[in-house]
């Protein structure tokens, strides 16, 4: 018992160094595609690990993302964060792939695999809509708090 307590504390120690230099890692955006202010997509090196801290990563950069893409007309507006994963591919070397295409990019590799990390619904007249995964959902009350939807089971 004495020498797994030792190893326990070291195991639980790196765990820790480890989250926190993911955490205090900067998030890259690497590639933005707007669909004339309807959507934008971003592609990013990698994203926080909890939800929380995905929807602060995307509220701190708000303001900023809807004054260089504004949105078309006033109107709703997605933003998808995907993950640049492996890099980009195309549909040659991932036929069986859902990809993103961007055709800002002049070269035949300008795809990603869609691995969203987080999916972002604007819209002027209700509340901002939040999803991380197909199951979950929050969203940003008036007065600016971020709670989750609970929707009902079917």
């Amino acid at each position: 018992m004495k020498k797994k307590l030792p190893a326990m504390l070291l195991c639980l120690f790196l765990l820790g160094a480890f989250y926190n230099l993911w955490t205090i890692r900067p998030v890259n955006i690497l590639y933005v595609y707007s669909n004339e202010g309807i959507t934008v997509t971003l592609v990013v090196d990698h994203m926080p690990w909890t939800d929380r801290e995905k929807i602060d990563w995307y509220l701190a950069r708000r303001d900023e993302l809807k004054r260089k893409y504004p949105p078309y007309d006033n109107t709703w507006q997605y933003y998808y964060i995907i993950d640049i994963s492996d890099g980009f591919t195309n549909n040659v070397k991932s036929p069986h792939e859902d990809l993103f295409c961007i055709p800002m990019i002049q070269n035949e590799n300008n795809c990603v695999v869609k691995n969203y990390f987080l999916s972002v619904y604007e819209n002027p007249y209700s509340n901002t809509r939040f999803y991380p995964d197909s199951d979950i959902e929050y969203q940003l009350t008036p007065d600016n708090q971020v709670e989750r939807v609970f929707r009902p089971e079917s």
